[in-house]
């Protein structure tokens, strides 16, 4: 079969907040096959229990309608892709996070439910035609289970790297010598919100500030930073993600801080998408609660505004970062996995 007739279903429940699900179909999209995108419909009630139910339900039944040779799916949440294993279809899948063990921690599910929801991965990755993990920590897992992982980092591409049309320091009057160490993406306890009060007060009487891009449930912590460190913190909220750039590219430290948690090693450069995107412009990265890397510094959350401190002072030399594409590192391995699945099944 010509890749023209091929096509290539990429699953993900709320596709269009995942660029990794976007940019599997644009790689797959250039090696001239033919890409279906599917996402889950929302329920416009309050997400209740019942409404959550009722929206997995509707998605399990457009999955099971969904028609394509191929079906890549993630596995958050993988028991809406039941339908897939149950009727004997080709799927990839997708281990992005360790979906079930954090259910289990953040909203302390009884145990018989942990197991419940732990059956259903396995059972997803042993049909699955293939296994796909975004991180060595998550492909080591079930190394035991199945005979090979293909690992696919989420890094940016390279379209990310753009031209600098507005200087930000300079609309805002921050001379270059004044340190900007910068925190992008959601304001949440997972994401580690609430740590970085620490740094803003281990930088205070530092020629330094804090800049913060991004919002979320968290903002409240925020916005006391702001009321307490009004010369230091600079909170944007949520911008484009075009714009995203700028703000990185303006910056001298980029921060990634999360908590301690057993999962910690399942998340690396590999996977949080930020990371790279502060390697691409250049940034040393300071991070805690995730998998060590000679890329970064990783600290003990308790220790990182310290640590921030100390960068910024040069008493510690951070590590330089290195330049890591989707295009030369992941776009490869996506196609190859492609057509592995093509000869193993005679379909040319």
């Amino acid at each position: 079969m010509r890749n023209s007739k091929l096509t290539i279903a990429i699953l993900s429940y709320h596709i269009w907040l995942h660029p990794r699900s976007i940019k599997i179909a644009k790689t797959i999209m250039k090696h001239g096959y033919s890409v279906k995108l599917w996402g889950a419909r929302r329920i416009q009630r309050g997400m209740n229990i019942l409404s959550r139910l009722l929206e997995y339900l509707l998605a399990m039944i457009d999955v099971a309608m969904l028609k394509a040779d191929i079906y890549w799916v993630e596995n958050i949440p993988d028991i809406i892709y039941l339908p897939l294993a149950l009727l004997g279809r080709r799927f990839i899948y997708d281990r992005r996070s360790p979906w079930a063990k954090e259910m289990a921690m953040s909203y302390q599910l009884p145990r018989p439910l942990l197991k419940f929801i732990e059956a259903i991965e396995m059972f997803m990755i042993k049909k699955s035609s293939h296994l796909v993990a975004v991180s060595t920590g998550l492909a080591k897992e079930f190394e035991h289970i199945v005979k090979q992982v293909v690992i696919i980092p989420n890094y940016p591409e390279k379209s990310f790297i753009k031209p600098i049309t507005s200087d930000i320091r300079h609309e805002l009057g921050i001379p270059l010598e004044r340190k900007v160490v910068i925190y992008v993406g959601k304001l949440s306890r997972v994401e580690g919100t609430d740590l970085l009060p620490s740094v803003a007060e281990s930088i205070d009487g530092l020629n330094a500030e804090l800049w913060i891009v991004g919002d979320g449930p968290a903002r409240n912590i925020v916005k006391k930073m702001r009321a307490t460190y009004p010369n230091i913190v600079r909170w944007f909220g949520w911008v484009p993600y075009n714009d995203v750039p700028k703000y990185i590219a303006a910056s001298d430290i980029g921060l990634v801080p999360r908590h301690e948690t057993p999962f910690r090693v399942y998340y690396s450069y590999e996977g949080i998408h930020k990371i790279a995107e502060y390697f691409a412009y250049g940034k040393p990265v300071i991070a805690s609660g995730i998998a060590p890397s000679p890329y970064y510094i990783v600290v003990s959350p308790d220790k990182l505004g310290e640590i921030v401190a100390k960068a910024i002072r040069g008493e510690i030399k951070l590590p330089k970062p290195p330049k890591l594409y989707w295009e030369e590192h992941s776009e490869p391995r996506v196609i190859d996995l492609i057509k592995k699945l093509i000869n193993q099944s005679g379909t040319r």
